[in-house]
């Protein structure tokens, strides 16, 4: 039994870089369509695709569904370890688990938002070309929760982009730290339930 979940586990664990590197080749249009990247879209794009019909996964123009099928898989294949470790299934160890892949996805997403933030303060600061439409859909995406935080900070007084976006950039930063630390306490405590 220990064998079928070791090969279990060493299954997902495989299938997930697989995916991983699909994901990654979307962004390369030459690589995507070169036989590798068809042979990673047969095997992979049938189980991402079940996450791609979430519309709640896409916000805009930025999918999430593949954060959600990485983790899915992520949080099986760590349940099936745990099954192996310990020789049970435990109700506090699935609920660590999912409450650590939840952050997971949370903060994979908060660092994205992280460096775009950097990229764009570094455009304000060097007062570079503000007129291009990469900027403005940068902006786009930023603004939301730039104005929420200077609002916060600075209530109705006028602050320069720069100041917001590093504000903004700060605030984002301590709470990934706050977060990530946080949510250890709760995994470890859930961990350590007794059912």
């Amino acid at each position: 039994m220990a064998f079928l979940f070791k090969l279990i586990t060493g299954f997902i664990s495989i299938y997930t870089l697989l995916c991983i590197i699909r994901i990654i080749l979307t962004w390369i249009p030459d690589l995507n369509y070169s036989a590798f990247g068809q042979f990673l879209a047969k095997a992979c794009d049938p189980y991402l695709n079940i996450f791609r019909k979430i519309r709640f996964l896409q916000i805009g123009a930025i999918d999430f569904s593949p954060i959600v099928a990485i983790g899915i898989l992520t949080l099986s294949s760590s349940l099936i370890s745990q099954m192996l470790l310990y020789g049970r299934f435990s109700l506090g160890y699935l609920l660590a688990s999912i409450v650590q892949v939840c952050w997971t996805a949370v903060s994979s997403i908060l660092t994205i938002y992280n460096i775009l933030l950097l990229i764009r303060l570094i455009v304000a600061l060097l007062k570079k070309d503000h007129t291009s439409t990469i900027w403005a859909t940068l902006d786009r995406i930023i603004y939301p929760v730039q104005s929420k935080v200077t609002s916060i900070f600075f209530k109705n007084k006028l602050i320069s982009n720069a100041l917001g976006i590093g504000i903004t950039l700060i605030t984002c930063v301590i709470i990934q730290i706050i977060g990530s630390w946080l949510i250890g306490l709760i995994a470890l405590l859930l961990s350590k339930l007794p059912f």
